[in-house]
């Protein structure tokens, strides 16, 4: 019996490990298929309530990028204010320790770090951004284009957290002669997740995210902002004060 066994041990290590051989070189190959594959176009992937998302492979990326864009019927400081962040609409994205690092806003220019967690589904550690975020309007178009950054040197790394290190993000929020805001995100991130999961969820995430933004922008902390670095289309001269400003 024990010879059976023996000999039914060996022919299964026979099979096994060529199998997984295989499946080894089979995996690498398609790892690097797919790596230094892309067009580096913007493809559709979704249109959907107002919504589309595109998606972009580049060669040598592993990660999409995803953007998606929309219209929505609001004021152009409005919709600044929802994607600039601050600490009263942290909440609003399940964000926890919101902290200002350092804050500038004038006429011309606003300039800020922050720092916030986000917790992650187990086995994934909560998630800490630091990122820097800049705008400057242009006063012809008065179209407004927020860059965020990553910037994870720039704090201590707190317990317990996995700090994000590649983020190029860019807001574009451009009036429209109809009265609406073409409101554009386009997501360059790393998360930290196996790139095939993160490439099936973020075009959905950002589906998602956008279609929040249009709902949650018509609420009232949004419509009573107030901000300097802002003018509204058909404004000569910034008129209104920020309740936010704050200097270095």
């Amino acid at each position: 019996m024990k010879a059976r066994f023996a000999k039914l041990g060996l022919v299964l290590r026979k099979m096994f490990l060529p199998t997984v051989a295989a499946l080894t070189v089979v995996a690498v190959f398609a790892h690097f298929a797919w790596k230094y594959s892309g067009s580096s176009e913007w493809e559709l992937k979704k249109d959907e309530n107002g919504v589309r998302v595109y998606t972009m492979k580049t060669p040598g990326s592993t990660l999409l990028k995803v953007k998606a864009d929309m219209q929505v019927a609001t004021s152009l400081t409005s919709a600044v204010f929802l994607l600039r962040g601050d600490e009263s609409t942290s909440d609003d994205f399940g964000g926890k320790d919101f902290t200002v690092v350092e804050r500038i806003e004038t006429p011309q220019l606003f300039m800020a770090c922050y720092s916030a967690k986000h917790p992650m589904p187990p086995p994934f550690r909560t998630k800490e951004m630091v990122v820097m975020l800049n705008y400057a309007q242009d006063k012809a178009t008065k179209k407004v284009e927020i860059n965020v950054q990553a910037a994870p040197g720039r704090t201590p790394p707190s317990p317990n957290t996995s700090r994000v290190t590649h983020l190029n993000n860019i807001f574009r929020l451009t009036p429209l002669p109809n009265g609406l805001i073409d409101w554009e995100i386009t997501l360059d991130v790393d998360m930290g997740l196996f790139y095939p999961l993160a490439n099936l969820s973020m075009p959905e995430y950002l589906f998602k995210d956008l279609s929040y933004h249009k709902t949650l922008v018509l609420t009232e902390k949004y419509q009573a902002a107030r901000l300097i670095s802002v003018e509204e289309p058909g404004s000569a001269a910034p008129a209104l004060t920020s309740s936010l400003q704050e200097s270095l």
